[in-house]
């Protein structure tokens, strides 16, 4: 009898857990659904996945940035790593303020993309190879950056958005200058 009763709530146990909500491993994917069903308007829906999609690409440079300070044997690399792990950790801080006061969802890490490319960089043995590949891959994604918030401001009707992208800009430029410029030492060297 009491067996068929410890049966019996295993059986519930597993029934309770196949009907209940499923549970969503990208937080891009489930930042990007509440968004769409909390924005009915355009515009404000565009700027949640601007603010989402920014949320996503600082917390993949933050991580970037850490694994140069640990993998690479380039005094230059690992301190302007150090100097975008400060500065994109400043402005994930600042995005999560204006997620927060327009109820935007936002992921909790970087999406599948960023991920894969970290995980191949992490696994890259060669350390001049590593430099030069970690170069490359901040360069791709401060550019895209900058393409993507010069067509925000451009876009948004928030003001206080457009304001902060604004100020924003030139930080991003000046971390792809950096980056561009240990690049560019590191081609030179060959």
């Amino acid at each position: 009898m009491r067996t068929n009763k410890i049966w019996a709530f295993a059986i519930m146990g597993l029934m309770a857990l196949s009907c209940g909500p499923k549970q969503n491993t990208d937080s891009n994917e489930a930042a990007e659904e509440a968004n769409e069903d909390k924005f009915q308007s355009r515009t404000t829906e565009k700027d949640a996945d601007f603010v989402a999609e920014a949320v996503a690409s600082n917390y993949a440079e933050i991580e970037l940035a850490q694994l140069a300070t640990q993998k690479s044997n380039d005094a230059e690399i690992k301190q302007v790593a150090q100097f975008l792990e400060n500065e994109h950790t400043k402005v994930l801080t600042e995005l999560k303020d204006v997620a927060g006061k327009r109820v935007i969802s936002i992921p909790s890490n970087a999406d599948d993309g960023a991920r894969r490319k970290i995980e191949d960089l992490t696994k890259e043995e060669d350390v001049k190879d590593f430099n030069k590949q970690w170069c490359k891959e901040m360069i791709d994604k401060h550019e895209a950056s900058i393409e993507k918030f010069e067509t925000q401001m451009k876009e948004t009707e928030d003001e206080e958005l457009k304001s902060w992208i604004s100020q924003t800009l030139p930080h991003l430029r000046e971390h792809l200058d950096r980056v561009k410029a240990c690049h560019d030492r590191i081609a030179q060297a060959k």
